[in-house]
């Protein structure tokens, strides 16, 4: 069973006035909020278990935890889905 160790938060600035930010409790989705224009919203899940082996797909530690956010912010596209989820 799952239990909640500890709270990882990093914030990254994209572009000006828009920060992206992420939070995960230890558990099977990583929470993605924007802030655009002093206006926070929450736009999606990240799943970042792995089923087969019930743990997570990174170490639990903070720089793991902003590697795996950079990595997937750099990905083509992620980047602009998150701000127009936020904006929508």
């Amino acid at each position: 069973m799952r239990t909640l160790a500890t709270l990882l938060v990093c914030s990254i600035e994209v572009a000006d006035g828009v920060t992206i930010g992420a939070c995960w409790d230890g558990g099977p989705t990583i929470g993605i909020h924007v802030e655009m224009d002093g206006r926070a919203s929450r736009a999606r899940s990240w799943p970042i278990w792995n089923e087969a082996w019930d743990t997570p797909l990174i170490s639990v530690s903070r720089e793991s935890f902003e590697r795996f956010v950079v990595s997937r912010l750099d990905e083509p596209g992620v980047v602009d889905e998150l701000v127009g989820l936020a904006s929508a």
